[in-house]
């Protein structure tokens, strides 16, 4: 890259960071600093030149030389961040200062003196600011006076003398008042694109969105004001590739096509990415989570019509950046209520299914069963017989009775409606309880039940009743998919505050897909027409539902082949305000079947 596009690429940022508000303001900040560089680099070269041709210099001199610094010192406060009519008076103060000191000097300097006080007016007027040039057109007709009346400029006496002061003094207010001509004009230019540039930001706060120009590469060469409103950002944050590095790293890609295309064509291209909010600070970026909203860019190409030495020379198309991070958000919960509906149709679908066979099973073998009794000619003689007949018609109105208030507990859940009440009791006659229960349905499955936790524990508050369901449903889960020769455990342990209590299996394990879904209601694993297992499917979203409100939580690990493993987690103080549904934790096992003690455990999956 060479010095000139060096200096080029500088004066651009430096104009970029100031941000005047029109082309006029970012032309004058452009020259002025290009010429005072230019001029102050001169005098640096020049500087060594001076001092071996005079080897003392007199104090004027070093005075003058101070003076030609003053641009530089302008400069130097344009890039702190001071105004460009802050830097105008330091220039010109340094031109009268170097006037001043040449006049210190002698008669033989008196013309350089007046030269560098009509440079002086020059300026002023050139930088279109008018008590600047009033202040600078009387100081230098009062100068150019003094030198005439002390025979500096022109060697006259008497009359001559005087009328000498006066012509100089006519020849500077001239030169102020043709500087003052071109001053105006040049604020009736400026006050009319300033004018337009004020209509422009207008419109944008009306439209209330933000409004940016960009050259070819996305580089941004005007940001306006709603920048601050609608992401926390000052507009100059955004110049330059601040709106590109503020863009999600995926969505870069998708920003410059859009560029592109809107280059290419006459239309308007649009394209919604991802842009970061507030300030991008390095040193806390590792720690502050990045805030993202979503934008919609509406993207068009600019007429090609440019003015040289304007910055915004390089602006090649104007976008409007809309915040869409609300509608999206919407969309996006439309989408999700609207596949959760499906998804609740699906599973009320297989419920219907399931539930036709779980309730017409038990109501024909008591029908069928009740009709024998009832028929003299089909009653068997046998006592025996008729008790076992009885026997199933029990045991069918109990399965029943099982499966409607399963159904009416997890509409009580549902609707809000189910109350808890807490009492302190110790867990271990519980657990031997529910043990006891499940025993019999164990043995005829040819299942081992072990019993895995200590015989005395802390008391714990929570509902008696609704903790024995939780477990009576795990534990005939994990029994009735476990095949004959395999074992069931329920273990319990204290932790901190909480009380853990597990159920695991050596049965037929879940699959990773069928483990998304685990705990909604009606949802059943191995769901087919041919299913070898009976049941609901409301067991574990029952236990969802009854450990939720106890404000508890459910981690439920399996594969398939590999069996299953739920554990539930209970506040030891349970304060009956829990939320409705109990987020469970699923995670896919990964590892050998036949050791399913140890495995390697896949990425944790969360159930809201």
């Amino acid at each position: 890259m060479s010095v000139i596009s060096v200096i080029e690429q500088r004066l651009t940022e430096l104009v970029i960071a100031q941000a005047p508000a029109t082309a006029v303001e970012r032309a004058r900040l452009k020259t002025f600093v290009a010429v005072r560089l230019g001029f102050t680099a001169f005098v640096l070269v020049a500087t060594p030149l001076w001092l071996l041709a005079v080897s003392t210099p007199p104090v004027w001199q070093c005075l003058g030389f101070a003076a030609l610094l003053a641009p530089l010192l302008a400069v130097v406060l344009l890039s702190r961040g001071a105004g460009l009519d802050c830097a105008q008076y330091v220039s010109v103060a340094g031109l009268l200062g170097f006037a001043a000191s040449i006049a210190i000097g002698g008669a033989d300097y008196s013309a350089l003196a007046f030269a560098v006080i009509l440079l002086a007016v020059l300026e002023a007027a050139a930088s279109g600011i008018p008590r600047l040039l009033v202040i600078v057109g009387a100081l230098a007709a009062v100068g150019a006076a003094a030198l005439a009346l002390n025979g500096a400029v022109f060697h006259a006496h008497g009359v001559s003398q005087i009328a000498t002061a006066c012509l100089l003094a006519a020849i500077v207010g001239y030169a102020s008042a043709l500087g003052s001509a071109m001053a105006h004009t040049n604020a009736v230019a400026t006050l009319g694109e300033r004018r337009e540039t004020l209509r422009h930001e207008a419109l944008a706060q009306t439209i209330g969105d933000l409004v940016v120009r960009q050259d070819r590469d996305g580089s941004v060469v005007h940001a306006s004001n709603e920048a601050l409103a609608l992401f926390g950002l000052a507009p100059r944050e955004l110049m330059g590739r601040g709106l590109f590095d503020r863009i999600h790293v995926g969505d870069r890609p998708t920003f410059l096509s859009a560029i592109a295309d809107a280059l290419d064509g006459e239309t308007t291209v649009a394209c919604v990415v991802r842009l970061r909010r507030g300030v991008m600070n390095e040193s806390a970026s590792n720690l502050a989570e990045p805030n993202f909203a979503w934008i919609e860019i509406r993207i068009h190409r600019l007429p090609h019509e440019r003015r040289a030495g304007d910055p915004q020379d390089r602006a090649a198309v104007v976008s409007i950046v809309r915040d869409v991070t609300r509608s999206r958000q919407v969309e996006e919960e439309i989408l999700a209520a609207r596949e959760r509906a499906e998804q609740a149709n699906v599973w009320k679908d297989r419920f219907l299914a399931n539930v036709t066979h779980e309730l017409r099973t038990p109501l024909n073998a008591i029908i069928g069963f009740a009709e024998i009794l009832m028929n003299e000619d089909m009653v068997p003689t046998d006592a025996a017989r008729r008790r076992e007949y009885a026997q199933i018609i029990h045991t069918s109105g109990h399965h029943l009775l099982e499966v409607v208030t399963s159904i009416l507990d997890v509409s009580k859940i549902d609707a809000g409606s189910f109350d808890i009440v807490t009492e302190p009791f110790s867990l271990p006659p519980l657990l031997d309880q529910c043990c006891d229960m499940m025993s019999l349905r164990a043995n005829k499955g040819g299942v081992e039940l072990r019993r895995d936790y200590a015989r005395e524990m802390d008391e714990l508050v929570a509902d008696k009743r609704a903790c024995k369901q939780i477990i009576i449903n795990l534990m005939s889960n994990a029994v009735k998919f476990t095949p004959r020769g395999g074992a069931v455990t329920l273990s319990a342990r204290p932790e901190g505050n909480s009380f853990v209590i597990s159920v695991s299996d050596t049965g037929i394990g879940i699959s990773a897909g069928d483990l998304e879904h685990i705990g909604a209601p009606f949802f059943q694993a191995h769901n087919t027409t041919t299913r070898a297992y009976e049941g609901t499917g409301l067991g574990l979203s029952l236990v969802r539902g009854l450990v939720g409100l106890h404000g508890g939580s459910i981690t439920v690990e399996s594969a398939l082949e590999q069996g299953t493993t739920v554990t539930v987690r209970l506040p030891a103080q349970c304060s009956a305000q829990g939320s409705k549904l109990a987020q469970i934790e699923t995670i896919a096992r990964r590892g050998s079947a036949q050791n399913f003690q140890v495995h390697e455990q896949a990425p944790v999956r969360k159930i809201a």
